[in-house]
């Protein structure tokens, strides 16, 4: 961990400073006592053992969570004027009832404390009547101290006092850590009409480098997790949050505990999808990203790109699910049942399916498209037939079903056979008229499905799978085995699931989520801006929310990330390619750009801008390559310039901190205290390819306070003074 800026000195200026002291220490005091309470095990006893037991351990889960926030009970508070009476609520991460005095805390997930960040003057109460906000302020509070008292919004003073816009610079000045931030107390008002959009509705959320967006799906999901959220509501074990790459799922999952969801599944596409499939000693590569990082021949990436696009059409849903009809189908010719079963009392009946009654059959599953899957519920149409067919006594359907089990399953062997997600995919991809059956597909489309411009990629050799074919394995695996969270040898429904960088989602990824989810509980973050990997997601959100009926895009305007130089820098690539030329940030001064270029040797360059961030007391520092390799190279290289830089060049690698050198597909979604773009010129980052521009908007966007760009020879046109 690096070490934290550190906490302003206590500022008693505010003339509430001395009353608002006073609150908190009684606001401590009465948790403290609540937590004795719920810990002495004489004072929770029931009418017998057994409830005594349970009374207990109950209370000392409630002081166990109640404990970890009594340092810090709450951030801020709002003075309402409800029905002629005027009150004082205190916000905190934590909600607290005072029992027997006025210092009980509200949840910020709640709707009260929806209030806090919004801009909202008025609002009814559930008990009826109309409220007024009176006050927002803000209370920073640390190790049970209170440190600083800022008032928001005081209809005394005039109203809005400036007061959200200096706290929020307040934090952003502070050093970065390990782990993603946790923006509870700083949530601005666009930032919470976003996280607190009506629960069961599929949200797109926009926004640039920097803007908040995961942070702000985590704490949506934090926000679903409430009971207030009625039939919607989420539990946290049967959420699953999906980030691009291990690196930043472990840098992100570091923040869900202090939002009280201990239990979320936080992984990738790659490791959700090989767990699902039964496959997860399977070598999962990306030869795509590799011949756009390392091949120098635009018409092959080109190519390469628009087969990976093509690859994860939303189209290609159907594509499988034809293709898997055909072959069903085709198995059942000359197929047939027939088996006796024996009844108590009765004569022996005879089970009997015809090729037409199973054709029927198939016809009803394919109609109805199970979330078990084919087979599942194929074998479930076939017991229930057979089971009206004999006309089952009472009592007797559980032996009949007994006696069938071995003979059902036999026959679907026969026509579910060797159909697995792996083997299927790749028979598909290689047979023209498999992809020709459906109707879907142009001629030309089929050959470039059929072409292999990554022949000249290096594959491993053991078993492996492309990214880009992952998604029709689900594909197979949603259709014939089923599709949703394993809870035991069952799938059932996800609760909620969140997507970090949605932007490298692809349609047909989307299409199988919504299938794997409950309706309306997909919260899509990500910026079309920075698709490094484009090949694998959306043209344009629209595609998403063509499989995503009701989704509703929510666009976040300003990016909070870095200082108003870096933002400007980022502002000016972006423009090359549009779309986020207007995003504004947040008028935080600080250090100007730092250029080094010159010469035929970096090393000294990258070793000085080093020395000169740490100068400028940054400890948290990142050095930006464009490709994995070169991270490898310089590092040890710059072992001769008295510059140690950890490498983190695999998903395996793990961000703790310190100085480090890693590729910009493994920085994307990290922030530092400091960065340096190394390599950056035309040469590495070819300024007549959008890619490639994407890829230096996305290095020059990794730091907070302090940016360096560093080249031997001329720095790259766009980033020049």
């Amino acid at each position: 961990m690096s070490a934290v800026k550190p906490r302003p000195q206590i500022q008693a200026l505010h003339p509430d400073f001395e009353h608002e002291t006073e609150h908190l220490n009684a606001t401590v005091a009465a948790m403290i006592r609540q937590i004795e309470f719920w810990e002495d095990r004489d004072k929770n006893a029931g009418a017998d053992l057994e409830t005594s037991v349970t009374m207990a351990d109950t209370s000392e889960e409630h002081a166990a969570m109640l404990s970890v926030h009594v340092h810090q009970p709450y951030f801020g508070s709002l003075t309402v004027r409800v029905g002629g009476r005027e009150q004082t609520l205190y916000i905190g991460k934590h909600a607290f009832l005072d029992t027997k005095g006025g210092h009980s805390v509200v949840g910020w997930e709640s709707e009260v404390g929806s209030l806090f960040y919004s801009d909202t003057l008025g609002w009814t109460p559930r008990r009826g009547g109309q409220g007024v906000i009176r006050r927002r302020r803000q209370l920073d509070v640390a190790h049970k101290h209170l440190l600083r008292v800022t008032d928001l919004y005081d209809d005394e003073q005039g109203g809005d006092t400036g007061g959200r816009e200096e706290v929020l610079i307040r934090r952003l000045e502070e050093q970065s850590t390990a782990g993603m931030r946790d923006v509870v107390e700083t949530l601005q008002p666009e930032q919470n009409e976003a996280m607190r959009w009506p629960a069961g509705t599929p949200v797109i959320i926009q926004g640039a480098a920097g803007s908040g967006k995961t942070t702000i799906g985590f704490h949506r999901l934090a926000w679903m997790t409430s009971r207030d959220r009625g039939v919607h509501t989420a539990a946290p074990e049967k959420c699953m949050v999906l980030m691009p790459n291990k690196v930043l799922a472990a840098y992100a999952a570091r923040i869900l505990p202090e939002l009280e969801l201990q239990g979320v599944n936080v992984t990738t596409p790659e490791s959700w999808i090989t767990g699902l499939l039964g496959l997860e000693k399977l070598e999962v590569t990306d030869r795509t990203l590799t011949l756009l990082l390392t091949d120098t021949d635009n018409t092959r990436r080109a190519l390469a790109w628009r087969r990976a696009k093509l690859l994860g059409d939303a189209r290609m849903l159907d594509v499988v699910r034809n293709h898997l009809w055909n072959k069903f189908n085709h198995a059942l010719t000359g197929q047939s049942f027939s088996e006796p079963v024996e009844l108590r009392g009765r004569e022996p009946k005879l089970v009997t399916f015809s090729q037409a009654d199973l054709g029927g059959l198939l016809r009803d599953v394919f109609a109805a498209d199970p979330q078990e899957g084919y087979r599942a519920g194929f074998r479930k149409l076939l017991d229930d037939a057979a089971l009206a067919q004999v006309n089952v006594p009472e009592g007797e359907e559980l032996s009949v079903r007994r006696q069938l089990a071995a003979p059902f399953t036999a026959l679907l062997g026969k026509i579910f056979a060797s159909t697995t997600p792996v083997t299927e995919t790749r028979r598909l991809l290689g047979d023209p008229d498999a992809l020709r059956a459906s109707g879907l597909l142009t001629d030309k489309e089929i050959k470039l499905l059929l072409t292999d411009p990554l022949s000249g990629v290096p594959a491993p050799r053991r078993a492996h799978a492309d990214v880009t074919e992952l998604p029709l394995m689900l594909a197979v695996q949603a259709f014939t085995g089923g599709i949703g969270r394993q809870d035991g040898r069952s799938l059932e429904l996800f609760d909620h699931v969140v997507l970090d960088e949605a932007q490298d989602y692809s349609p047909l990824l989307y299409a199988l989520l919504g299938r794997a989810t409950r309706p309306g509980h997909i919260t899509a973050l990500g910026d079309l801006n920075q698709g490094m990997h484009g090949y694998k997601g959306p043209s344009s959100w629209e595609a998403v929310q063509a499989q995503l009926p009701g989704a509703k895009v929510l666009t976040l305007s300003r990016t909070f990330r870095s200082t108003r130089q870096i933002t400007q820098l980022g502002a000016r690539i972006a423009s090359t390619y549009n779309r986020a030329a207007d995003v504004r940030g947040v008028d935080r001064d600080g250090a100007e750009v730092q250029r080094y270029s010159g010469g035929e040797n970096e090393l000294p360059l990258i070793a000085q801008a080093v020395k000169d961030a740490r100068a400028a007391g940054h400890t948290n520092i990142a050095i930006v390559t464009r490709r994995g390799a070169d991270a490898e190279r310089l590092s040890e290289e710059l072992h001769d310039y008295d510059t140690d830089a950890q490498p983190i060049t695999t998903q395996e690698h793990r961000y703790k901190g310190g100085l480090v050198i890693l590729p910009v597909n493994l920085a994307k979604g990290l922030e530092f205290s400091a960065a340096i773009v190394a390599q950056c010129n035309e040469q590495t980052y070819d300024d007549s390819t959008e890619y490639e521009r994407r890829l230096l908007y996305v290095s020059a966007s990794r730091a907070l306070h302090w940016l360096a760009l560093t080249s031997a020879g001329e720095l790259h046109p766009l980033v020049r003074e």
